[in-house]
């Protein structure tokens, strides 16, 4: 067996057999184009620089780049079917029985990244690369599923640890689900840009370390957040008749200094939100459907 089989053997144990090993096949292609010489490849499996010069270089790089693509092409591709992993500069995803593994590696990645592993083993879904607090960076955030989910088993995340990645997780999501699905990958947000948040906001919710807002007045807030060189957003926080509540984004001249504050957010890097419990001379409850914001994975134009 020559040095090239042994180097293709690494990555498909059974290379010559007709019905495996479509990355072994690339690789053995791609290093038989190179003409790469006997003593180069014993320095590429650990050998010595010896008697390497600047102008074998090329030849050294063709070969490297050739493994990675073999790597790329060959982990888990049966023929006629999804893979059951796939792995690319960004992300690694491997199916199991009940549920998919993934870890993050690049979060900063195109996000056609990232679609390109889910969808190799079988699942079809968009993903955003999106703007996030720096304790969420790296983070798989989702499944989004804007429509509702109406299907057989189950749709969520659940984070893995330790991790030697950006991020580890396991994704449950049935392999034949036909609406719309949607995933995040948490990006650092550029300084003052907006958090693209997942959640909602829930009742007395806090952001300010060391600082509670609750049951405060605007204007007392308002003044804190001076004092930390913070800018203020408001939300006004109306309540449903059935229990429910939602936020209603608006300017500071709608926003009165003795309402009561209910929690904050952080908005940005620069930036808080106020939710703020609607005092005398707020109107009348608006139209949810009409002051709504887009979220995130409303807009996946990129």
């Amino acid at each position: 067996m020559n040095d090239i089989d042994n180097l293709v053997r690494a990555i498909d144990p059974a290379p010559h057999a007709p019905e495996q090993g479509p990355g072994a096949r690339e690789l053995r292609a791609a290093i038989t184009a190179t003409s790469l010489p006997r003593r180069r490849l014993s320095w590429l499996a650990g050998g010595g620089t010896h008697g390497l010069g600047r102008a074998r270089w090329p030849v050294l790089i063709s070969a490297v780049t050739a493994l990675a693509a073999a790597v790329a092409i060959g982990v888990g591709l049966p023929s006629g079917g999804p893979a059951i992993e796939y792995a690319n500069a960004a992300v690694s995803v491997k199916k199991a029985d009940d549920h998919f593994s993934v870890a993050i590696t690049d979060p900063a990645a195109d996000y056609r990244r990232f679609e390109e592993a889910f969808r190799a083993i079988g699942l079809n879904v968009r993903v955003k690369v999106i703007p996030v607090a720096p304790d969420e960076v790296g983070k798989l955030i989702g499944p989004i599923v804007p429509e509702g989910f109406k299907w057989h088993g189950s749709v969520g995340v659940q984070t893995v640890t330790p991790c030697a990645s950006a991020f580890c997780g396991k994704v449950w999501i049935p392999t034949d689900f036909p609406g719309r699905v949607v995933f995040g990958v948490g990006r650092p947000a550029r300084p003052g840009e907006p958090y693209a948040n997942d959640d909602d906001y829930s009742p007395a919710d806090e952001s300010l370390e060391g600082y509670k807002v609750h049951g405060k007045t605007v204007a007392v807030v308002r003044a804190e957040l001076h004092r930390r060189g913070l800018k203020a957003g408001y939300r006004l926080l109306w309540s449903y008749r059935d229990g429910g509540f939602f936020g209603q984004p608006v300017t500071v001249d709608r926003v009165k200094d003795d309402w009561i504050v209910d929690g904050s957010r952080d908005h940005s890097s620069d930036a808080v939100d106020l939710y703020v419990v609607p005092g005398p001379g707020a109107g009348p409850v608006p139209d949810p459907l009409k002051v709504g914001t887009p979220r995130w994975y409303d807009d996946l134009t990129d």
